[in-house]
């Protein structure tokens, strides 16, 4: 073994604590990527294999009625390949064991499963078989929540008739792989079911013999599906169509591909931040290692070592603290990305949802992180090399102190001589010092980031749940109904206040731009739903114009005071240019509000309502849910208290379980960081305190000094950290949001507290450490390294 191995041992042996946290630094980076981009890559790969095997379309078609006579037209429109005709119908499910009325999705199916489009994808028993109108299979996600399974009945409502069907199977759906109530932003698995029969039994049911609601077209390669919309557009108006959608509107697709965004978003803003201040501790870090070795290298150079074998033995000690981060950090990566897939598995309905490491990234993780902790050495290393030996092995010249003016403004009673030096020692050294103070307050966002998730979602739910929607039951018609309705539910017993809203589809244009949704109309200076600007202030609805989301109004690239075109895509199908009169903002979803007396006149309608929101008494919710699921008027009923249960089932746990696990390398980040100044601090003034034992100070007051200067670095580190935290939040938040949810950049009181805690407590723990060398400082050997 050469004499720079044996160093290296020696090295490695004597900073062990340096090494294991150093290494810990770069293991939290690279399992951060590596599970970032193998969760995406997972996602995505589970997403692509399951809309290829089941023939998912690219366009989605609602309307009222149309004859199967009118197919044959469709099949020409050029790009077409395929189509498939169905009945789709909302119903309630009499489920006696459910506090709340259950809805439900009726589907239509011919080939037992196996459709043209949408196929299904069977998980336990079978589909109808064509002709049998007795059986139906289910969506999986409501057979768990409610235990159901294969051989059970189902009481179905159709057409005012109780039916009872027998459950053939559990299947899955492309079309279904985030099944939600429609009118919801957020799933509710027990009270929401997806229900496949066999065509006969659906026309019988619903009186559509020869006939078809819903369409479903699949496209040839390379066709242009704005063209396509268009021209279904225009050949089925006639029958109904509230508008042709396009894959990315289809509700299930767009969250996945939000949430596939969104992963793959965090797939580089979360890792480059960790990189990016991983990269800056190790710079600092290991550059203040090297340069505390200063007169090692330098003897080893007048021994005759060359630059290069020194370069290399510091370049074999950053192998081996890189080598171990990665015998960490690609495990935990691998833990970490599969506790995320593992979070999808009840959010998602994908057949093969399977973490699988992606190689790459394993690599460049490594790499990168090699090369940043090379630069840090490289550049340390070469400012000592460049010297004399003998210029080398002298101590760097003392620093020039000198009385300052804040030293003139305070009492000899404020700065006592250990004070003084401690404010000298940080003041001589400005560099240094400020390194250390970015170090600390770099470790502080990295603890933040991990927490703040929990104040988003707090912040989520106060503002849309309690703000924006305040009342705790909402109910929908079947059809648009006379107001006179309200009335009568407002005499229900419990039913404190009650306010009708009108749901119209629309599709908004402005210019080349258009998007198919919903408006709801409001009555005026409406309680129960009160739209914000984003001081929270709540915004009454306009008689003129529209109030659109900011999410919807930056898609349609409009502002306040912009016009508009709304295409009502029912009854009439009426077109208005109106104002935009406001821009609101809400978390979850897109969406836009008039006054209900404006939609009514635009609609043609006269004064009807289609929903309702409800403010009850909550002693009797379970009264009047037992009430509503026995009236007809009513087609379905959510409670916000099953609503924001199911919101932290759902949304909170996917965020809460990474969140989690960044917390975790954030508290890692921060002890290596503050640690490892703690100890080259006291590597770097070694001499300097031996010296003063040596001159009849005590362990204590030596002590006392060097925690001084550490203490006035945290004191202005975390402070710093904490300030830095907010612009990184704000950046994540920004680039986190997609079109189904805004995520707030809002930091709580607590997590302040809580991170900038943990630093503090990370420093206390490392001053003990540092406080027990020094009382185990070897005097005479400490000061021979400078003889």
């Amino acid at each position: 073994m050469s004499l720079l191995d044996r160093k290296l041992l020696r090295d490695i042996s004597a900073m062990r604590g340096q090494v294991i946290t150093i290494s810990l630094v770069i293991a939290a980076g690279i399992a951060v990527f590596v599970a970032s981009i193998s969760t995406y890559d997972s996602l995505r790969a589970g997403r692509d294999s399951f809309y290829l095997a089941g023939r998912f379309p690219q366009v989605f078609v609602t309307l009222k009625r149309a004859p199967l006579s009118i197919l044959p037209q469709i099949n020409e429109i050029p790009g077409v390949a395929a189509v498939q005709a169905r009945i789709v119908r909302d119903v309630i499910v009499d489920r006696p064991t459910s506090l709340l009325p259950v809805s439900a999705r009726i589907v239509s199916i011919e080939g037992g499963g196996d459709e043209p489009l949408a196929r299904l994808y069977i998980r336990r028993g079978m589909a109808p078989m064509p002709g049998d109108a007795r059986s139906v299979a289910i969506n999986e996600a409501f057979a768990e929540a409610n235990g159901v399974v294969p051989g059970e009945g189902i009481r179905v409502i159709l057409n005012g008739r109780v039916q009872t069907f027998e459950i053939a199977g559990i299947a899955l759906s492309p079309e279904f792989v985030y099944s939600v109530k429609p009118g919801l932003p957020i799933p509710d698995d027990r009270l929401y079911a997806v229900v496949w029969m066999d065509r006969r039994a659906a026309e019988a049911a619903f009186d559509m013999k020869a006939a078809f609601n819903d369409l479903l077209v699949s496209l040839a390669p390379g066709t242009d599906a704005q063209s396509v919309v268009a021209e279904l557009d225009r050949l089925l108006e006639p029958y109904g169509s509230v508008g042709a959608i396009e894959r990315r509107d289809q509700p299930s697709n767009r969250f996945l591909e939000d949430e596939l965004n969104q992963q793959k978003v965090m797939s580089v803003t979360i890792p480059f931040i960790f990189f990016g201040v991983a990269a800056f501790l190790l710079n600092v870090t290991l550059g203040r290692l090297v340069a505390a070795q200063r007169e090692q290298i330098a003897a080893l150079k007048a021994l005759g070592f060359a630059a290069r074998p020194i370069a290399a033995h510091y370049l074999k000690l950053v192998a081996i603290i890189v080598l171990l981060a990665s015998l960490l950090g690609v495990p935990a990566g691998l833990a970490f990305g599969e506790a995320m897939i593992a979070s999808y598995h009840g959010f998602f309905r994908l057949p093969a949802l399977i973490f699988q490491i992606t190689p790459w990234s394993a690599v460049v993780g490594i790499c990168a992180s090699f090369v940043m902790a090379a630069i840090g050495v490289l550049s340390s290393l070469r400012s000592v090399t460049v010297l004399a030996p003998a210029v080398a092995m002298r101590p760097v010249a003392p620093m020039g102190f000198r009385r300052s003016w804040i030293e003139g403004l305070m009492t000899p009673l404020i700065f006592k001589p250990h004070r003084i030096m401690v404010f000298r020692n940080v003041a001589g050294r400005p560099v240094r010092t400020a390194l250390t103070i970015m170090g600390i307050a770099f470790a502080v966002p990295m603890v933040v980031l991990g927490l703040f998730w929990r104040d988003a979602i707090d912040h989520m739910i106060d503002v849309q749940f309690n703000l924006v929607d305040r009342g705790n039951v909402a109910v929908t018609f079947p059809r648009p109904s006379d107001r006179n309705i309200i009335n009568n539910l407002s005499r229900e017993p419990g039913v404190l206040a009650i306010e009708g809203q009108r749901i119209v589809p629309v599709r908004f244009r402005a210019g080349h731009r258009t998007y198919l949704t919903s408006v709801v109309g409001l009555p005026d200076r409406s309680e129960l739903r009160r739209p914000h600007d984003t001081a929270l202030r709540p915004i009454e609805v306009s008689t003129e114009g529209i109030m659109l989301t900011r999410r919807l109004a930056d898609r349609l690239e409009v502002k306040a005071g912009d016009t508009i075109t709304v295409e009502v895509m029912e009854g009439r199908r009426r077109k208005r240019d109106l104002p935009v009169s406001a821009v609101v903002d809400e978390m979850i979803g897109m969406g836009s509000y008039m006054s209900i007396a404006a939609l009514n006149h635009l609609t043609g309608e006269g004064d009807v309502v289609s929903a309702a929101a409800i403010y009850v008494d909550a002693s009797t919710l379970p009264l009047l849910s037992e009430r509503f699921k026995n009236l007809p008027a009513i087609e379905s009923v959510a409670m916000k208290s099953y609503t924001l249960a199911s919101f932290m089932d759902k949304i909170a746990n996917l965020v809460l379980v990474s969140a989690g696990i960044l917390t975790l390398f954030g508290i890692i980040i921060a002890v290596g960081v503050v640690y490892n100044s703690a100890r080259i601090g006291l590597q770097e003034r070694a001499w300097e305190l031996a010296s003063l034992r040596v001159l009849g100070f005590s362990r204590a007051e030596v002590a006392r000094i060097l925690f001084g200067e550490f203490a006035l670095e945290i004191g202005v580190g975390v402070p710093l950290g904490l300030a830095i935290s907010q612009g990184i939040i704000s950046l994540i938040a920004h680039f986190h949001s997609t079109e189904s949810f805004q995520i707030p950049g809002v930091i709580g009181a607590r997590t302040y507290a809580v991170s900038a805690l943990i630093v503090i407590a990370s420093a206390l723990a490392s001053a003990y450490v540092v406080r027990r060398r020094i009382d185990r400082l070897d005097l005479v050997s400490v000061l021979k390294t400078r003889d």
